[in-house]
């Protein structure tokens, strides 16, 4: 849905695309190839021209720096290939007195989940590799939490924060319970576990060498960033409607 958007514009606010949409007026080469009245028309025709090229470019930080980050969303389906559904687990609630245990990523097809004390310091360069990121609550926990721990890791790619997304459908909550009311079932050795359970099962893996609880963690980790692929394309499909037919 980025080639229909027009918020990444400058003089471009939600009014403005509404009124653009409304004189059926869909997408990038539709405004280029009609004439369309509207307040700053040659400046957003030039700029759609540079969009093109940088979208052809799959310049993901052009559009990750200019379009709002409620609407990151839109990008999904123009860089799903490069994209990565990410969470993290951690022993506590502060990023500046607790740990990260484990980061687990899922680029659609093979999870990895990398883990304090083992192979934690290779996240960086792995997160290098993705244009876009889904989170859900990342915004305001996971990120910041990396970004204190790994000060030199830029972020620059598109972030879609499924917190967010999901409330512009009617979902609200946490992610298990959003989950369980769309549906979306979990291992049953794993259904029953909260975040209080992964920081139990981190420190019996630490103080007591317990393999097996390590491995619960990383299967916990697994689930979560999977399921978000599944919310995610239905939530880009859901809002991709509701915002074409508007």
């Amino acid at each position: 849905m980025l080639t229909n958007t027009f918020l990444h514009i400058p003089y471009v606010n939600e009014s403005t695309e509404k009124k653009i949409w409304s004189n059926n007026i869909n997408c990038w080469d539709d405004f280029l190839t009609n004439d369309c009245n509207l307040k700053n028309s040659e400046l957003i025709r030039k700029f759609l021209v540079l969009s093109k090229d940088r979208h052809e470019k799959k310049d993901h930080e052009f559009f990750a720096s200019k379009l709002p980050s409620k609407y990151h969303w839109r990008a999904y389906e123009d860089f799903k290939d490069s994209c990565c559904f990410l969470d993290i687990e951690t022993t506590g609630l502060s990023k500046h007195n607790d740990d990260i245990t484990t980061i687990g990523i899922f680029d659609g097809k093979k999870s990895k989940v990398f883990v304090n004390g083992i192979d934690m310091h290779e996240f960086k360069d792995e997160i290098k590799k993705y244009s876009m990121i889904v989170t859900f609550n990342g915004a305001t926990f996971d990120i910041p939490f990396i970004k204190n721990k790994f000060p030199d890791v830029e972020f620059n790619q598109f972030h879609a924060d499924l917190r967010f997304v999901l409330r512009r459908l009617g979902f609200s909550g946490g992610l298990k319970n959003i989950e369980r009311e769309l549906g979306i079932a979990r291992e049953s050795d794993l259904s029953h576990l909260t975040g209080r359970d992964a920081i139990k099962l981190w420190y019996k893996y630490k103080y007591n060498q317990d393999a097996q609880a390590l491995d619960t963690l990383i299967r916990y980790n697994i689930e979560d960033i999977e399921n978000l692929k599944t919310l995610m394309d239905m939530s880009y499909s859901k809002l991709k409607k509701i915002n074409i037919n508007s």
